[in-house]
């Protein structure tokens, strides 16, 4: 029986919609219903009622269409991740505090109003969840190759004419404000991928292809700028998502391959960020040299202490240390209880985003998190591991807590694209929308 062309079954279904405020959730509540109707006539059919009769008797047993569809209202009610939201404000206020602090103790040796920036930075953090909140993710999915085309394009500009600092050819100037905009593309270009890949045939061996050269030209201008910390964060983030979109191993095995080439080539010709690495392993080889921010942070975590040292920072220690390094400063002024407490926090945000993915249904809302997951991942643990002495100094900032304005909105962003996500985990169809 063809249940969409039954007037009085359309019109029961129509009435218990009105009452389901969640607009989004409309068609999923109009097949299920459908479904457990179709289940009942049939049933009802079996013994040996009339269409007609079957149809009328199926109704009654639903139930009234007000009291069912306030039922279902609740049912569907969106609700957010407090888990994600909650840990979220807490990372910035901690990083607010932090700033504070480090301006209030004159840790810099310029003034750039640390704390009022940082509080500027994190309203419009603030905006983007709550906005991002409420839009439909779905939306984005149709506008995945302009993204990944615009970033594209602004990628080039950057690498090839934006500002160099620290070597790197990253940041772009847009009126007031300074991007890094090398650090912002992988979010950027994962979102495009997500879209892109949803459903993408890997079985067919043009589309292997050009997936693979859809994913490594971005990786090229990265490498290009150079940025390896960028790299290996999209590197990671990129594998994981063409391995959820359905690639499979063997087909990208020759991606890390040809990167690893890639970086060690890249890394073999750049003296200095071989030194790096050498330094990393054995800091003592170079004390007054490469080593002496490796063993100037090794001195500042073995003397934090359980509960800090207070405001006793010695400014001429560690230099930027509103960013890469403003993990141990944390440790050195709260202690090792404070440090223990946001690394579990840490543990806790990213394993809850991880149990947000598996219960979404949309398969564009599960690649958006396995391919928004890595990039926080890394962030968060190359960043506490770098301070800690376990991996190599690069420009990593603590997610939410370092000074800087596009990573943190960036960061922001992910939080609210993820949070829309949740809010709409239990939508499966991915119908169009206008």
């Amino acid at each position: 029986m063809d249940l969409g062309h039954n007037k009085e079954i359309q019109n029961y279904i129509s009435k218990v919609c009105t009452q389901v405020r969640f607009h989004d959730v409309h068609q999923d509540v109009k097949l299920e219903l459908e479904a457990h109707i179709q289940e009942i006539i049939e049933e009802y059919s079996k013994q040996g009622f009339s269409e007609k009769q079957a149809v009328k008797q199926a109704l009654v047993q639903m139930g009234d269409a007000d009291i069912v569809g306030k039922q279902l209202d609740l049912v569907h009610k969106p609700k957010p991740d407090w888990t994600i939201l909650v840990l979220s404000f807490l990372f910035v206020s901690m990083g607010l505090l932090a700033m504070y602090l480090i301006q209030k103790q004159s840790l810099l040796t310029y003034d750039i109003k640390l704390f009022e920036k940082s509080l500027l930075y994190s309203l419009m953090s603030l905006i983007a969840i709550i906005g991002l909140y409420y839009i439909d993710y779905r939306k984005l999915e149709r506008f995945s190759k302009h993204i990944y085309l615009g970033t594209f394009i602004i990628l080039i500009f950057t690498v090839f004419w934006g500002i160099q600092l620290n070597g790197s050819k990253s940041w772009l100037i847009i009126g007031p404000f300074s991007v890094n905009f090398v650090a912002v593309s992988p979010f950027l270009f994962i979102a495009a991928l997500s879209g892109i890949f949803n459903k993408w045939d890997w079985r067919n061996h043009f589309k292997l292809l050009q997936g693979l050269a859809l994913f490594a030209m971005p990786l090229i201008l990265i490498l290009i700028a150079p940025s390896i910390s960028t790299g290996a964060i999209y590197v990671v983030a990129g594998i994981v998502l063409m391995i959820v979109s359905g690639a499979k191993l063997k087909q990208i095995l020759l991606i890390p391959g040809s990167i690893m080439a890639m970086l060690i080539l890249f890394i073999m010709t750049e003296p200095h960020r071989l030194n790096r690495l050498f330094t990393f392993l054995n800091p003592e080889s170079d004390p007054s040299g490469s080593g002496w921010l490796n063993i100037q942070l090794s001195e500042i975590i073995s003397h934090s202490g359980l509960l800090g040292q207070g405001l006793t920072f010695n400014p001429q220690i560690i230099p930027e240390l509103h960013t890469d390094f403003v993990f141990a400063f944390i440790t050195y002024t709260f202690g090792w209880i404070a440090s223990i407490l946001l690394i579990t926090f840490v543990v806790i945000f990213l394993v809850r985003i991880g149990g947000i993915a598996r219960q979404v249904k949309s398969n564009y809302g599960k690649l958006l998190i396995s391919g928004f997951l890595p990039i926080l991942v890394i962030q968060f643990l190359w960043n506490i591991f770098m301070n800690l002495g376990l991996a190599p100094l690069t420009t990593v900032g603590l997610p939410f807590i370092s000074y800087g304005g596009s990573q943190l909105i960036i960061n922001a962003a992910l939080v609210g694209i993820i949070s829309s996500i949740y809010r709409r985990k239990n939508i499966s169809q991915n119908y169009s929308l206008s």
